[in-house]
């Protein structure tokens, strides 16, 4: 005989597990239960009970095949199956502490030795209990012949389905009691089928000690037929109806085989609380039912009489929202069971099927891991597209203002080259007024300072006209006498383009403004002093730009020897300031750049080439 413990390290829900289908198959009556997980939140999706005399499943294979629809119609789900109590054992093994090498050999042994089969291959599992006892170490066992389990699951017609779990009747309603009632540490779990009455011991929240008596609700059905004189059908019908222990409908053979009954579970707790003295006196358990067998009416109150005093299984809600409905307590157990809501996880799996579970479970995981990344991908790519549509119409609002400003743009370079036109229009009227009213205020300053001084003035001259005057040197004496005809020898551009200019072709240093030529007479620190406060007062005044001596480089010989003071001539540059209109309208970067040009151009009046009055 070999044994096959299960593996240990299984999570308490074991994902990606969501659905599964609890078979719980008896004698008479085949319970299904659809649970679903979502994350650990249960929900029960779908519950059916299958009277197989009543739907006319007699034979396996119309069972097998009613179930095979099934699960077909939930799409082939991972099951969940329980094995009748009567073909599997249950205890609680101690053991001396040591390495888990040894524990899983020493537990192996016992197996064996328990099972009492030397031939058959031993399906068995197990799982460490608490105990204040730290000498000993206790273990809960279940074992189970693998032809019963393969039995089973080949008479069901799931053989080639997928099953995630197998377990007993008692594991399953210990694992139900367990969620339904986690408060209750101590108790005494009844469950009656139609073969078989179950008993599980709970101490802790863990199984204690677990049984079956070949006694079930056929028991009781046969005892009415005999009494009565019936068919099983009609003794079945009247069991489900009417109360048979009271009254002048009592059934004495009925009375007589629930004594029986009552007496046989009795022994069965008395045998087990020799076993387990941690369960205490038999008066202090609570004794809890279920089943579909204890629904006859009076059969509870009955066995009250007898001394075994019992209460209904919690219909309260058990898990998130979950309630355990009547007559599935098994079918839930196992359904918990496969989730992994267990404290003494026990399962008495093949390892074939062990073997495609866990591939199963594999590929869901990669199935799952896909999806994820689907998810993960389809949410980046989404974002993205948010992000470039985003982008999309910020650009498609700059392209707006783009355009409205270039359609700004371009009305503003028309009304400007419009503004421009007219400007250059009347450009030269300004100028030529300016012009005309500078000149006037220069005639009027120079007549002021020439009252103010021992000084006259020789020629005052506009500097176009001044620079590009010969000097009187190459002048004719016919021409000389005319300008001595004149009262200061002002020269005027008419007359000086009639004369010849031996400056053609070369550059004019001109400005804007007037050449004054001076004398000045007296000592020469007085003259010094009087030309540096006139050449000052000029400089100060906002008509000029620049006020400064001329450079001798720079002299006309315009003026009329006669008229002049050796030593005491000189001549005075006046640059008129400019006016914003004096300059054309370009552009700005074209202003600035004239501007620059402007600025390093050598002034007139430069003083390292003034000649220092003597």
């Amino acid at each position: 005989m070999e044994g096959s413990p299960t593996n240990r390290n299984r999570s308490r829900v074991r994902l990606p597990t969501r659905r599964v289908l609890a078979i719980d198959a008896g004698s008479r009556r085949v319970k299904l239960l659809v649970m679903h997980s979502d994350f650990g939140r249960l929900r029960i999706m779908r519950r059916e009970l299958v009277d197989l005399r009543t739907e006319g499943l007699v034979s396996a294979a119309e069972m097998s095949a009613h179930l095979g629809s099934v699960i077909a119609g939930l799409g082939h789900p991972p099951l969940a199956v329980v094995i009748p109590e009567h073909l599997s054992a249950s205890h609680v093994i101690d053991l001396p502490p040591g390495p888990e090498s040894d524990v899983k050999k020493q537990i192996g042994d016992e197996a064996i030795k328990l099972s009492g089969v030397s031939e058959s291959k031993i399906i068995y599992d197990f799982a460490r209990l608490e105990s204040a006892d730290s000498t000993r170490q206790h273990f809960w066992v279940t074992l189970c012949p693998e032809d019963s389990i393969r039995s089973q699951m080949l008479q069901l017609g799931i053989d080639h389905e997928d099953v995630c779990e197998v377990t007993t009747t008692a594991n399953a309603l210990i694992t139900a009691h367990r969620v339904a009632s986690p408060s209750a540490p101590r108790a005494i779990l009844i469950h009656l089928g139609a073969q078989t009455t179950v008993l599980a011991g709970v101490q802790g929240g863990q199984g204690a000690f677990a049984s079956s008596v070949q006694m079930g609700g056929d028991f009781f059905m046969r005892a009415i037929a005999r009494g009565r004189g019936l068919t099983e059908e009609g003794a079945e019908e009247l069991k489900r109806t009417e109360n048979l222990f009271t009254g002048a409908n009592a059934c004495p053979e009925l009375i007589e085989a629930v004594d029986g009954w009552v007496a046989e579970i009795k022994r069965q707790l008395r045998d087990a609380l020799k076993q387990n003295h941690g369960l205490g006196p038999a008066d202090s358990l609570e004794i809890i039912w279920s089943g579909s067998g204890f629904e006859q009416p009076g059969l509870v109150e009955q066995i009250s009489k007898r001394g075994l005093h019992m209460r209904q299984w919690p219909q309260d809600t058990v898990l998130d929202g979950v309630s355990c409905p009547s007559g599935f307590e098994v079918a839930l157990g196992s359904a918990l069971q496969a989730f992994g809501y267990s404290s003494q996880l026990v399962s008495l799996l093949p390892e074939d099927y062990r073997q495609g579970w866990r591939k199963r479970v594999g590929r869901q995981r990669m199935e799952m891991a896909s999806i994820v990344l689907i998810v993960l991908c389809a949410m980046a790519l989404g974002f993205g597209i948010w992000r470039k549509l985003g982008l999309i119409d910020r650009k498609q609002t700059f392209l707006e203002e783009i355009r409205s400003t270039q359609e700004a743009a371009d009305a503003n370079k028309t009304l400007s080259a419009e503004l421009l036109s007219r400007y250059r229009a009347l450009r030269p009227v300004l100028a030529a007024q300016q012009n005309t009213k500078d000149t006037l205020k220069t005639l009027a300053l120079l007549q002021q300072t020439r009252t103010n001084a021992n000084l006259w003035y020789l020629v005052l001259a506009d500097q176009q006209t001044y620079f590009s005057f010969p000097d009187l040197d190459t002048v004719s004496e016919s021409n000389r006498a005319a300008s001595a005809t004149i009262g200061l020898d002002f020269i005027m551009p008419a007359r000086a383009a009639a004369l010849t200019n031996r400056f053609v072709g070369e550059v004019v240093p001109a400005n804007p403004g007037f050449i004054a030529e001076l004398c000045l007479t007296g000592q020469a620190d007085p003259v010094r002093r009087t030309l540096q406060e006139l050449v000052t007062s000029l400089k100060q005044n906002p008509l000029f730009s620049q006020a400064d001596l001329l450079s001798d480089d720079l002299r006309r010989n315009v003026a009329d020897p006669r008229l002049l003071v050796p030593d005491r001539h000189y001549v005075i540059a006046l640059d008129f300031a400019e006016a914003e209109f004096h300059q054309p309208a370009f552009d700005k970067a074209r202003s600035v750049a004239g501007d620059a040009a402007a600025a390093r151009r050598p002034r007139l009046g430069d003083a390292t080439t003034h000649k220092e009055a003597r």
